[in-house]
């Protein structure tokens, strides 16, 4: 199951041989179960990960209230990249939204990683600006859509989560009631009827 992880990658760079097996000696590949945390919290992340099936949301714990903020879909990396770099207590928690498989990047062999092989710094780069990218979307999506507007731009990214994610995490991902998320999804549905 490693082989996706090292397609992503050779995406980006070329793996030699010797690259390609440390990888898959040393990538720990792990099937998480739905609804399991792979990070609390307030934990400092020790780990990041490459998703290679399933489905993981970032959320905040907000007043008592699970806040959605992005769901990490196949062929994606997912951290909690402040608190994994700079060792500090994560401000959210991860959670598998379905049964999901990871490869799991420890800081320790994301050290070795690096010493070894150099090339895999752009491993780390290529994490770090998927993430960047991913919170800048999130900000953007607050401050300039409406609740329909960023369901309508989840429709269009990445329409199969529809149908994958429980319908009160849609919601708080969309900063509504699982009521109004049902108003929204008529209205679009109406919409294309006429």
């Amino acid at each position: 199951m490693i082989s996706q992880l090292i397609t992503y990658l050779e995406r980006y760079i070329t793996l030699d041989s010797e690259e390609k097996q440390f990888l898959q000696s040393h990538i720990l590949v792990k099937p998480i179960k739905k609804n399991q945390l792979l990070l609390w919290e307030g934990e400092v992340s020790s780990e990041f990960y490459f998703i290679i099936e399933g489905c993981i949301r970032m959320f905040y714990w907000v007043e008592g209230e699970e806040k959605t903020a992005f769901f990490y879909t196949e062929n994606e990396f997912v951290s909690s990249y402040e608190s994994f770099t700079k060792h500090i207590p994560a401000r959210h928690s991860l959670q598998a939204v379905e049964d999901t498989t990871v490869a799991i990047i420890s800081s320790e062999q994301a050290q070795a990683m690096l010493l070894k092989y150099p090339k895999f710094e752009f491993l780390a780069r290529v994490a770090m600006e998927q993430e960047l990218s991913v919170y800048q979307d999130i900000i953007a999506s607050f401050i300039t859509q409406n609740a329909e507007q960023r369901y309508q731009a989840l429709s269009k990214s990445k329409p199969q989560l529809l149908q994958r994610i429980p319908q009160y995490q849609l919601a708080t991902y969309l900063g509504v009631s699982p009521e109004t998320l049902s108003r929204i999804r008529k209205r679009i549905s109406n919409k294309k009827l006429s």
